[in-house]
């Protein structure tokens, strides 16, 4: 994800109204948050564990 705080600092933590900048980055953030969801391993419990071996 390449989303740049440093040159939109104003727009996103000095100003406290809703703007562009915010709503674009929620929504970058929200789509690489949620890619990174589908993406997760499947952790096995203590059961599967016990059962496998």
């Amino acid at each position: 994800m390449n989303i740049d705080f440093t040159n939109n600092y104003h727009e996103l933590f000095d100003d406290w109204h809703a703007n562009k900048t915010k709503i674009l980055f929620t929504k970058k953030m929200t789509a690489y948050a949620k890619n990174e969801k589908e993406h997760l391993p499947i952790l096995l419990s203590r059961n599967d564990l016990k059962q496998r071996w």
